[in-house]
């Protein structure tokens, strides 16, 4: 199993921040932070995709992404996920094949259609309907297959059209770098995860997991695809400390994310988080690992302190390995 760390864009008091031990995201933390997870044995790390959340500052994804790959060397670089939406899929197929020449083939570029309606009309988006959205996205990554994989590109789709588009250089990774499609629809997200993603990432508890699987192999067979050789990968929040007297010290600062007493309780669309000492952690991702899952991504609750991913490297990564 492979371990990305995602690395926030922003903290502060906000539904949507889970921070509770930095005020700030600031590009000296991330940096700082990249590089000791790379010194630790972490395979990825991934940065979201938001304009504003948090109360404080937002870094931008790719910018963020460009200036990890000069102080990094073998992690992989994860945006997970952009929001389609707010990137024209042509100029996102040009930075996209930039950063993976700069950073000598370590893009994984993670895609979706966004959910978070108030950023992008603070940033004058207009907001379609999902299904729309998730079409744009669909039409989006057959577009950036194209100009990663062709020497000249003519388009005329529902959402885009293109007229000798020339997207050079190409991508260092042969053929292109992986594409990951993030999301639970099952009717739409894991139709097109299995007719066009490397890999597919979502959240939640593995009664829910197992049965997106269930729902995933069926559409690749829809399509003739490959369900092997899709990539499956979970997200989670972590805690972990070497005792549960710890672990329950941090929960009082952060009680959002105490455990429910029946794992059965967690319904689709809600995280089942990686929280506990490091014994507990490994039965956790054992778990998941026996149901098929080849990647975990994890974002660390302490940020930006080292204690959480260190213990991690120390007594979970050499489980998995």
């Amino acid at each position: 199993m492979k371990f990305a760390v995602n690395l926030p864009t922003s903290a502060g008091a906000s539904e949507y921040s889970t921070l509770a031990f930095t005020d700030e995201a600031t590009w000296e933390k991330q940096r700082d932070y990249a590089k000791l997870l790379e010194r630790l044995g972490f395979d990825g790390v991934a940065v979201p995709d938001h304009l504003m959340t948090g109360d404080g500052a937002t870094t931008e994804c790719l910018t963020t992404i460009s200036a990890l790959a000069a102080v990094t060397n073998d992690v992989y670089l994860y945006p997970k996920t952009i929001n389609n939406h707010l990137r024209h899929p042509p100029m996102l197929a040009k930075a996209a094949a930039t950063i993976d020449n700069v950073s000598d083939g370590r893009l994984k570029l993670g895609m979706g259609a966004g959910w978070k309606d108030d950023e992008a009309r603070a940033y004058g988006y207009d907001w379609p309907d999902a299904p729309r959205r998730l079409r744009e996205m669909e039409e989006a990554i057959v577009l950036l297959d194209r100009l990663w994989t062709e020497d000249e590109v003519d388009f005329d789709g529902d959402y885009n059209t293109l007229e000798g588009a020339v997207c050079k250089p190409h991508p260092r990774q042969d053929p292109r770098p992986p594409i990951m499609v993030g999301g639970g629809g099952e009717e739409f997200t894991l139709r097109i995860a299995a007719k066009h993603a490397s890999s597919w990432n979502y959240w939640g508890p593995p009664h829910v997991m197992s049965h997106k699987l269930d729902v995933l192999e069926a559409h690749c067979e829809t399509y003739d695809t490959d369900y092997d050789a899709i990539e499956k990968s979970w997200f989670a929040r972590c805690i972990i400390r070497e005792t549960e007297a710890e672990v329950d010290t941090l929960l009082e600062k952060v009680p959002r994310f105490e455990p429910k007493d029946d794992e059965a309780d967690i319904e689709d669309g809600e995280y089942l988080n990686l929280i506990g000492t490091p014994e507990q952690v490994r039965e956790t991702l054992a778990r998941y690992e026996e149901i098929g899952f080849d990647e975990c991504v994890v974002e660390f609750v302490d940020f930006p302190q080292g204690e959480g991913p260190e213990l991690f490297a120390e007594e979970v990564l050499p489980a998995f390995q």
